[in-house]
């Protein structure tokens, strides 16, 4: 009864005005907000409970789903998204599905697959409508997006909740910065979205050739080097604004506000929790949904080390807030290459002569590009440089990867080194990330 309340008001709110649901929201003290969140949080898991995979999980574990009333309840249990991956759509699925998007933020060249219902696309849209327009997006901005429509589900998001807004929007792809320069004039752009890498090329591009008044830029996807987001700024003197999400989640789990200090989580759609953190409050990102019926997870492990921030902003925005993701859980990184992991890595070292069994990437950033250096242990004897094989390699098992690199994305260097060099113990770690 909670929920449905919630959403009701929610919805009547947003038909008159996004604004008017984030500070309808913003009034409820944290007491009314955790009654809601528990009272999602049991539907969830009730609901889940119908799925094969939560059925046979709580039947393994002795848990009585309609005894669950908060996550501690559950003990050690979580979903994964090497779940997602090996069990596929069907061991979650308990309601019938109108979309579905993948995502390949995984150690795995098996992509995450999840399905969503147009009610939940819309629902998320609104709230994503509620966040921009706190943020100054207005019914006559014209808006650009950038990002990639190959199965991702950033698209949708962002059309699903410009629809409530009410602004022009064009949808460019993620097309060569310099090519989408050529179209992106002719419908002056005043706020611009796309991944962090690709907007700081474009804005290459538009610091040599021109630029236009825009009021922001809004980027998801990955981190940005705080030195990249002031070269984007300053070029085209509008604040840059980063958004949290996943495609699990369908889109948005934070988004900054003009303090850019933080994400301000969504605490209406997701219950957040951080139960393996140290005592400086970062471990991984652990979150429920709470308004889905299709594909509800529970307690899924995002893979991002973050903390949960409660004390109140500067902005004086109500909602709390995730910290800046300090690292990534196992050894997948997001970065201006796409979102890879050692299987990467692994397939493009595939088949090239002389080289040895060990490798490592070293994942850093010159202060606008990520750069990954790719050190190769040699086998026996003299070998040829590896790198046009690395890179011949790059361009035909994985295109997109390339295409990121020809754009000038990130920035790739390979080395090589003696036998034995890389690695000081047991295992060696195959990809380190080093940016701040």
């Amino acid at each position: 009864m909670l929920v449905r309340f919630a959403e009701r008001i929610e919805n009547l709110a947003l038909r008159r005005d996004p604004a008017r649901a984030a500070r309808l929201f913003g009034a409820l003290p944290d007491s009314a907000l955790a009654s809601l969140q528990g009272a999602a949080f049991r539907r969830t898991i009730r609901r889940a409970a119908e799925a094969p995979f939560y059925r046979d999980a709580f039947r393994a574990r002795g848990i009585d789903p309609s005894a669950v009333t908060r996550p501690s309840d559950l003990g050690d249990f979580f979903t994964s998204g090497e779940d997602l991956r090996s069990h596929g759509i069907a061991a979650f699925q308990v309601g019938r599905p109108d979309t579905a998007f993948e995502t390949t933020g995984t150690t795995s060249p098996q992509p995450k697959r999840v399905v969503f219902s147009n009610a939940e696309i819309n629902a998320m849209g609104l709230a994503s409508a509620a966040a921009l327009r706190l943020l100054g997006v207005r019914r006559d901005d014209r808006v650009l997006s950038a990002f990639d429509c190959s199965f991702w589900v950033s698209p949708a998001v962002l059309r699903s909740a410009l629809q409530y807004i009410g602004c022009f929007h064009v949808e460019a792809g993620k097309i060569d910065p310099a090519d989408c320069y050529d179209h992106a004039p002719a419908y002056q752009p005043t706020v611009i979205f796309g991944e962090p890498s690709w907007i700081v090329r474009f804005s290459d591009v538009a610091a040599e050739r021109g630029t236009w008044p825009i009021r922001m830029i809004v980027a998801g996807g990955e981190n940005v080097a705080e030195s990249a987001r002031r070269h984007v700024e300053d070029t085209w003197s509008a604040p840059l604004y980063l958004n949290y999400g996943q495609t699990e989640a369908f889109g948005s789990l934070g988004l900054e506000c003009r303090e850019q200090d933080g994400y301000h989580r969504n605490d209406l759609h997701f219950l957040f929790e951080t139960p393996d953190a140290g005592p400086d409050g970062y471990g991984e990102l652990v979150y429920t949904t709470l308004t889905r019926d299709v594909m509800p997870l529970v307690r899924y492990r995002a893979g991002d080390i973050t903390r949960l921030v409660d004390t109140p902003c500067r902005c004086g925005l109500f909602a709390k807030r995730l910290a800046r993701v300090r690292a990534r859980a196992d050894e997948m990184v997001v970065c201006g290459m796409g979102n890879v992991g050692p299987w990467v890595f692994e397939e493009i070292l595939r088949d090239i002569p002389g080289i040895g069994a060990d490798w490592q990437v070293v994942l850093g950033s010159n202060g606008r590009f990520d750069v990954l250096d790719l050190t190769i242990e040699t086998g026996a004897g003299e070998v040829p440089d590896p790198a046009p094989a690395v890179l011949q390699n790059l361009r035909v098992r994985f295109p997109d990867f390339a295409k990121n690199l020809a754009m000038g994305l990130y920035d790739l260097r390979v080395s090589v080194a003696r036998t034995g060099a890389l690695r000081s113990g047991r295992k060696l770690r195959r990809i380190i990330d080093v940016r701040t």
